[in-house]
């Protein structure tokens, strides 16, 4: 029975700890004032996090070795917290996203003077990790 549990539990280990592999080639990242409007806040020149927790790599896409990039666009409203978080694009289409919005939703901002409409903010998957573009 020992034995059973001793595997067990290093057959856990090493799926936790498997090196993430990339099969698919890191596309470019967009240039995300060219998306912007003049009057539009690109993430990190108005804001100041005070929580921002990156998403998590996507299980499927670690596994299979997907790399790639999402544009969130949200508001900020007077007391700092996200509103509106939605995808304005993203590479590949879909695969990235929801993880993106999961976390965009629970960020939280210093209070901004006036509510902040159309922040853009990339979200970097890359070689297994997770970065905000600039």
């Amino acid at each position: 029975m020992i034995r059973i549990i001793c595997f067990s539990l290093l057959l856990l280990t090493a799926c936790s700890s498997k090196p993430f592999y990339p099969k698919s080639e890191y596309p470019s990242d967009p240039w995300v004032k060219g998306f912007a409007n003049p009057d539009d806040c690109i993430g990190g020149e108005k804001l100041a996090a005070i929580n921002l927790q990156l998403p998590k790599y996507p299980r499927r896409a670690f596994r299979t070795g997907r790399q790639g990039w999402v544009i969130l666009r949200l508001d900020i409203d007077a007391s700092g917290q996200t509103q509106n978080v939605r995808s304005e694009r993203a590479l590949p289409d879909g695969m990235f996203v929801n993880a993106s919005k999961k976390a965009a939703k629970k960020w939280l901002f210093q209070p901004p003077q006036a509510p902040l409409d159309n922040c853009r903010v990339l979200i970097r998957y890359q070689l297994g990790a997770v970065s905000l573009g600039g």
